[in-house]
């Protein structure tokens, strides 16, 4: 149901025809009465349940090296992207079809502009219930830039470094609002007062859930394009491993990822309910939400400190479900790339070793202390998130965005006020608030009655018309320094972290952290041991069916992979990854394997492998399925193999040979 703008018909027609027609969109507007409320309670609402101390989980833990989450949202837009940016907004709208006329209003823009600033607001609320409920210095924010050029189109690049560090899930989150103004008041999506629609991806690393290239869950309106970036991620991850290329760069915000798409192809998905918890390879589907504050919560957003309401609707009990799904997912799996990744910066040497797994001890040594460096830049990190916190909560951002947030709420509960008692004239009144708060320019005659029918109204509490201190957007290639002093004030204060290994203790101190890691960089440089391990960089690794010869990083013998290592190789539209033992150049012995051939789902491997064909019991996980067990002869399924015929494998751990050359 749509309210017709009043803007122009006050303007440009006799006073007694206005009246008339915003007398009609009176009736209309209080026909809407019940549409502008939302639900009192996510899917994911939080559930206090007793529970004993024999009864409760065992804290989750992290490697010394890793976060458990990191969040990813929206937080500034730089100005040669802001055109694009709105116009794909409107295109892509979720919740109906938005006119054309719609696309160049000011008000729209506006609202884009909004689903960033309030994204940022409103992260910190998922930040702090996470934050309260895992281990100390395990989440990590990362705030994102939408950006855009003739060669990427619109996408998004981390702000700062926190997705270098190696983490188990990532979040990306945000809040949405339908970009017609003069839907507000009905079914679309709407993030407004006390009514908000947040929006979530949540991915582990590729390798914990490989047959879905990482999804666990996501938003019905970003689930396919969440599923084609994840996709083309991975590809672009699999070609810089066989090339011998460094790691790509984080994939965008699935946000933008959705808004950049054009006319993209309807897709078939393995999803399932929200909290299902089944065991087959599914990726959980949370359905668009319009949830609404209740009204005793926001009465008290105005409080000084750190009441949140919204933690309350959805926060908690969203924080819940993540870190139930931490719980489902082997954290050492899911990082073990991202950590090997993190090695690399440090020392590429100690890079291509670690997927030998060796127990050496100047291995070992070495890698200790490099890992005792990632996680000082985690700790560093994680210090920078909680100034993000406070600057973007606490601060002075936060202080305004809660006044703007009661005002709507303030000018809502009138509007609804107001369709209650079914008033002709104060009606009447209400749609000139309206068109007052979206931007629009009313008659002298329609503003008069406005203000004597809700004179204790706010006008100027709408994000949609806000003042240019929200401004989300950078005009300067100083991107951080401009985030900085917007979201941080305090962020560069100078912050100490104390790192340990063996039985050493270093204090780095630095203002950012591009001066901590030149100096944990500068740390590890004198004070690295030489180790009696090296790997040959230029061996080979053939997988069955594949023509090309891959790269192996790992052990060799006479240019071909033999021994513990990890290979990739590409031949047309198939591709092979494998992480285990190998022989002559060829899987041989205990290892994992995902293979994906272009139009279809990766199949992840685990178990035993003979001449680089599987042979022998295999875990096997595809997409849409439980996982199973199976009997393998030569490559070919022969059947279903018992939970205890299963062959261990360990990521992180040496594993004893099994018939390999070493």
């Amino acid at each position: 149901m749509k309210s017709r703008s009043t803007d122009s018909l006050a303007s440009s027609l006799p006073v007694r025809l206005a009246v008339v027609l915003l007398a009609l969109g009176a009736v209309v507007l209080s026909g809407c009465a019940g549409t502008a409320r939302g639900k009192q309670g996510s899917v994911y609402e939080a559930r206090p349940q007793a529970v004993s101390a024999a009864q409760a989980p065992a804290p989750l833990q992290a490697p010394d090296a890793a976060a458990l989450v990191v969040i990813r949202y929206p937080a500034m837009i730089h100005a040669d992207a802001e055109s694009i940016y709105v116009s794909s907004f409107a295109v892509n709208a979720i919740g109906g079809e938005v006119p054309y006329t719609v696309y160049g209003k000011a008000q729209t823009e506006r609202i884009a502009q909004t689903v960033i600033a309030k994204s940022g607001y409103f992260a910190m609320s998922l930040y702090r219930e996470l934050r309260d409920r895992l281990p100390e210095h395990t989440v990590l924010l990362s705030p994102h830039l939408v950006l855009w050029d003739e060669h990427e189109g619109l996408y998004s690049r981390p702000i700062l470094a926190s997705e270098q560090v190696p983490a188990a899930l990532t979040i990306d989150f945000g809040t949405y609002t339908y970009p017609d103004v003069n839907e507000m008041m009905d079914s679309p999506p709407v993030t407004f007062g006390d009514l908000f629609t947040p929006l979530a991806v949540v991915r582990a690393g590729r390798w914990a859930r490989p047959a879905l290239n990482g999804l666990i869950l996501a938003s019905d309106d970003l689930a396919a394009a969440s599923w084609r970036a994840s996709e083309a991620q991975a590809m672009r991850d699999i070609a810089a491993r066989a090339g011998e290329a460094s790691v790509p760069q984080p994939a965008s915000l699935d946000f933008i990822a959705f808004l950049a798409e054009r006319d993209a192809p309807s897709m078939s998905l393995p999803l399932s309910a929200p909290g299902s918890g089944g065991e087959r390879m599914t990726l959980e589907g949370y359905p668009l939400e319009k949830l609404q504050i209740p009204a005793e919560r926001m009465d008290r957003l105005d409080e000084p400190g750190e009441y949140d309401p919204f933690a309350v609707t959805f926060s908690s009990g969203f924080a819940a479900r993540v870190i139930s799904l931490l719980r489902t997912i082997d954290i050492d799996r899911a990082t073990f790339f991202q950590r090997q990744a993190a090695l690399a910066r440090f020392d590429p040497g100690l890079a291509r070793v670690w997927y030998t797994r060796s127990e050496d001890e100047s291995v070992r040594a070495r890698l200790q202390l490099a890992e005792a460096l990632v996680g000082a830049e985690r700790e560093f990190l994680a210090a920078q998130s909680e100034s993000i916190y406070g600057g973007t909560y606490s601060g002075d951002f936060g202080v305004r965005m809660r006044k703007i947030i009661a005002a709507e709420y303030r000018m809502l509960e009138e509007r609804r006020r107001l369709a209650r008692r079914q008033n002709m004239t104060t009606a009447v009144a209400a749609l000139a608030l309206a068109g007052s708060v979206y931007g629009a320019t009313v008659s002298t005659t329609a503003s008069a009655a406005m203000v004597a029918s809700l004179s204790g109204v706010s006008l100027v509490g709408s994000v949609w018309a806000m003042n240019k201190s929200l401004d989300t957007r950078s005009e300067s290639a100083e991107v951080s320094e401009k985030f900085i002093a917007r979201m941080a004030p305090t962020f560069e204060r100078q912050m100490s972290v104390q790192m340990e290994w063996l039985e050493s203790r270093e204090v780095i101190t630095a203002r950012g952290f591009g001066e901590f890691r030149n100096k944990t960089l500068s740390l590890y440089q004198s004070r690295v041991r030489s180790m009696a391990v090296s790997v040959d960089d230029r061996c080979q690794f053939s997988a069955p069916g594949l023509d090309a010869p891959g790269a192996w990083w790992g052990a060799c013998v006479d240019g071909r992979a033999s021994g513990r290592g990890f290979g990739v190789a590409m031949s047309g539209e198939r591709s092979v990854e494998y992480l285990g033992e190998a022989r002559d150049g060829r899987p041989q012995g205990t290892g994992a394997m995902v293979s994906r051939r272009a139009g279809a789902t990766p199949v992840y491997y685990e178990g035993e492998f003979s001449g680089g064909r599987l042979d022998g019991v295999v875990w096997v996980e595809s997409a849409g399925e439980a996982p199973r067990l199976r009997h393998y002869r030569d490559g070919v399924d022969t059947g279903r193999a018992e939970p205890n015929e299963r062959v261990g494998f360990s990521y992180t751990q040496a594993a004893a040979p099994s018939g390999a050359a070493q």
